[in-house]
């Protein structure tokens, strides 16, 4: 029997994608400053803080694991 080696499937996400500009940046940055630091910033009280319209949870789950990678 001959197994079948396959593309993984693109599951496109629900949200479109996000472009971080460094204005949009900075009022991350400046969010995650007001909450007391990244250790204590949560995903939900950031979008709270930033206030952008069409800005999902999503987005800054993301963009919070990036900017903490280092």
């Amino acid at each position: 029997m001959t197994e079948r080696i396959g593309v993984r499937k693109y599951n496109k996400s629900e949200f479109p994608r996000l472009r971080w500009t460094p204005e949009l940046h900075d009022l991350f940055a400046d969010a995650v400053r007001i909450l007391g630091g990244k250790d204590k910033a949560t995903p939900k009280r950031i979008l709270q803080t930033m206030s952008v319209k069409g800005l999902k949870i999503s987005h800054v789950k993301s963009h919070l694991q990036v900017t903490t990678s280092d």
